[in-house]
């Protein structure tokens, strides 16, 4: 009766796990470009609030200016993006940006998550991600499996893990995040306490992160006063 009793729960459990993955299949959606005038919304948090342990970063992780990316590894927005961020990253600009596998738009891209979180855990997130991000064909366990061979990660590994209760928490704890921030497309990205919905040219990009640095050393310089008041007060006490 206990066996049978764990089964029942097993399965509804199966049964919540779908339901919340269907809601996303169902709603999630690629943003077209609107270089022009991307859909801003102005935020009451950071975006380096979002961050949560776990998070791949990349660029400067001491940064003071946060790029939070919200990204399915399947939307051509997304890839296109992605390109402009590298591209950016590789000049002397001074930000870090996280990404937060968002897999929304269908079942390929759940399972290519799931294959970059277990690549985590081999140390080759950044390789495997690297081909996913520009290979156009959906990821499948045959392809996933080629892929993995590429760069050194042991499929049989891999294939263990990306079933595992730890990576189902993972990707399901990436989708509730999105789902609290009512994040029904990608990419949508955070910078400061703007979020920008869609992809942006890479001059506006640039535009984008020059303004977000330029805030937040007037912000720095701003609090440095107030800083050094309160350590005087302290040693004349």
């Amino acid at each position: 009766m206990k066996s049978r009793t764990v089964n029942i729960l097993a399965f509804a459990g199966g049964i919540a796990v779908a339901v919340v993955g269907g809601h996303f299949l169902l709603h999630g959606k690629a943003k077209p470009a609107n270089n022009g005038n991307p859909p801003i919304i102005h935020t009451a948090f950071t975006a380096a609030s979002l961050m949560r342990p776990g998070d791949p970063v990349y660029g400067n992780p001491k940064a003071d200016v946060t790029v939070v990316d919200f990204y399915d590894i399947r939307c051509p927005p997304c890839r296109r993006m992605n390109l402009r961020f590298n591209k950016l990253m590789l000049t002397n600009h001074d930000f870090r940006y996280v990404a937060v596998d968002y897999p929304i738009l269908g079942k390929p891209s759940t399972l290519g998550t799931r294959a970059l979180f277990a690549a985590a855990r081999q140390h080759k997130y950044r390789a495997l991600r690297h081909i996913l991000m520009r290979q156009k064909r959906k990821p499948t366990l045959s392809l996933l499996k080629k892929d993995a061979k590429k760069v050194g990660i042991d499929w049989a590994t891999l294939k263990t893990d990306m079933n595992s209760p730890a990576i189902t928490a993972r990707l399901q704890g990436n989708l509730a995040r999105g789902h609290d921030l009512g994040l029904k497309y990608v990419p949508s990205w955070y910078i400061g306490h703007q979020r920008i919905i869609g992809s942006i040219s890479y001059a506006d990009l640039v535009k984008t992160i020059d303004h977000a640095e330029a805030a937040q050393k007037q912000a720095d310089q701003a609090a440095a006063p107030n800083a050094n008041a309160g350590t005087n007060a302290g040693t004349k006490g």
